[in-house]
C-alpha cells in the first residue's frame, strides 16, 4: 500500500496514526507516507520493514522508486507526477522489489 502525502515533512516525522482509516504501525500490511515531490519516504509501518527486509533508518534514506524494478520507474513517474492523477486509488497492480532484489506483484491503495 502506498500513501501520497503532499506536504513537506522530513523523513520520520510523520505521526503514528490512521491512514485511509486502518492503524497506520499496526497494520499487517505493509504501508508507508511519501513525499510526491521528493519521492521520499516519509515513515513506514513495521510490516514494510518485515516484509522489504530494509530497517527503519534504511527506509526513510529511500524513495519509492528504489523498491521499483528499473522497467517500472518510468510509469510510476507518469502517475506520481501528472496531476489529474492525484486523489486516491485502489486496485493498482505493479510490482516491488526486496532488498535482497526479489521483485513481486503487489495491489496498491493510495490517497493523498
Amino acid at each position: 500500500m502506498a500513501v501520497a502525502h503532499d506536504i513537506k515533512m522530513k523523513a520520520g516525522t510523520v505521526p503514528e496514526r490512521t491512514v485511509l482509516g486502518l492503524p497506520f504501525a499496526a497494520s499487517p500490511h505493509p504501508m508507508w507516507i511519501f513525499d510526491r515531490a521528493t519521492h521520499d519516504f516519509l515513515s513506514v509501518n513495521d510490516a514494510a520493514v518485515r516484509e522489504y527486509g530494509y530497517t527503519r533508518r534504511e527506509f526513510l534514506t529511500l524513495t519509492i522508486l528504489d523498491i521499483r524494478p528499473a522497467a517500472d520507474i518510468p510509469e510510476l513517474l507518469r502517475l506520481t507526477l501528472d496531476h489529474l492523477l492525484r486523489g486516491s486509488s485502489t486496485g493498482e497492480k505493479s510490482r516491488h522489489q526486496t532488498k535482497d532484489g526479489t521483485v513481486f506483484p503487489v495491489a496498491i491503495t493510495s490517497g493523498s
